[in-house]
């Protein structure tokens, strides 16, 4: 049995993507993480026969807010731990005491993954104790196991820092566990990213078929051509 976690906040303006306020206000903040989710829950339809689809929320009173957009085979439950690596500690947790043999969870800051590319992660599995995807900025956005490793989780390392990927990937090493990497991507949290992403656009990098429509239709409907975007962009 095999099972797939989205971790994520409920789009709150104000709440999230924060980081991304520079050049956004709250609403589009909230509402660009929205589109995120979209694109997620749109991708997750050609994974849904064969992976059991879990989300875990922040905060836990808010959940009504963005129910209307998650899908209804997807079990939602609340997040639970003081910070990053003790809530997905506590996610893994609440998914492997139902008896799964794989678990793998993702951030939603990453709304152009392809299907494949979480069907691989499983299949790495068969031969990894660990599979990570990396990020760009030295952390991670995907993390599975067949077991869990608490100390992968400490409190040592720290959250957000660009040194996670390298702590996590040197306490599994002290384990002695084999572990498998994905393809890097970069997590959408800053203004940087949210250009690069836009460039991507106009560059034409993403095809028709699996693709992130709600986040570039946003995009496209904010800031038109890319053009516009530099000169609404200071610094």
């Amino acid at each position: 049995m095999e099972a797939f976690i989205l971790m994520t906040r409920v789009p709150i303006p104000g709440k999230t993507k924060t980081r991304l306020m520079e050049i956004l206000t709250a609403e589009e903040c909230a509402e660009i993480h929205r589109c995120f989710l979209k694109d997620l829950f749109n991708m997750f339809d050609y994974i849904k026969n064969d992976i059991d689809i879990y989300l875990t929320y922040t905060p836990e009173d808010s959940f009504d807010l963005m129910k209307d957009i998650v899908p209804d085979y997807i079990e939602c439950f609340p997040q639970n731990g003081h910070d990053l690596g003790e809530k997905m500690l506590n996610a893994f947790k609440h998914i492997f005491n139902k008896g799964y043999s794989k678990v793998c969870l993702m951030g939603s800051d990453i709304p152009d993954i392809h299907y494949e590319e979480i069907k691989d992660s499983f299949k790495k599995l068969e031969k990894s104790d660990i599979v990570i995807g990396p990020t760009f900025d030295g952390g991670y956005y995907f993390v599975g196991m067949k077991r869990i490793y608490k100390e992968l989780f400490t409190g040592n390392l720290k959250w957000g820092n660009k040194t996670v990927l390298e702590g996590t990937v040197d306490i599994a090493n002290s384990l002695g566990l084999k572990v498998d990497l994905l393809n890097k991507h970069r997590d959408i949290d800053t203004k940087d990213d949210l250009i690069s992403f836009n460039k991507r656009i106009n560059n034409r990098e993403f095809k028709k078929g699996i693709y992130p429509e709600n986040t570039i239709k946003f995009l496209k409907n904010n800031w038109g051509d890319f053009k516009y975007v530099k000169r609404y962009i200071k610094g």
